[in-house]
């Protein structure tokens, strides 16, 4: 794996606060081969949450938001994998709004 993956995850640039361990946990979904990372932006928003935004020509594209910003996450997977690793994001999503 190049350089900057550590668990899966590329680690060039920042994440949102609290952000980490649930990336960490999709790299580890079966069919998930690779966790970006991308900008960062300002927002209004409250409180942690993640959910899948749409599907990429690689993979799919997830929108995270903590406390004041919100960040894209971009997945690479195949897709015969996506419906399934969507539902299984979703499901750890509600679990990791709830801690």
């Amino acid at each position: 794996m190049p350089r900057h993956f550590k668990k899966g995850v590329k680690r060039e640039h920042r994440f949102l606060k609290g952000l980490e361990k649930p990336l960490e946990e999709m790299a580890r979904i079966s069919g998930v081969k690779k966790v970006i990372p991308g900008r960062i932006y300002a927002s209004d928003s409250r409180g942690f949450e993640i959910r899948v935004s749409r599907e990429t020509k690689t993979g799919l594209k997830l929108i995270a938001k903590s406390d004041g910003s919100v960040q894209e996450v971009f997945l690479v997977v195949d897709k015969a994998d996506r419906e399934r690793v969507r539902g299984e994001i979703e499901k750890m999503a509600r679990e990791w709004k709830r801690s």
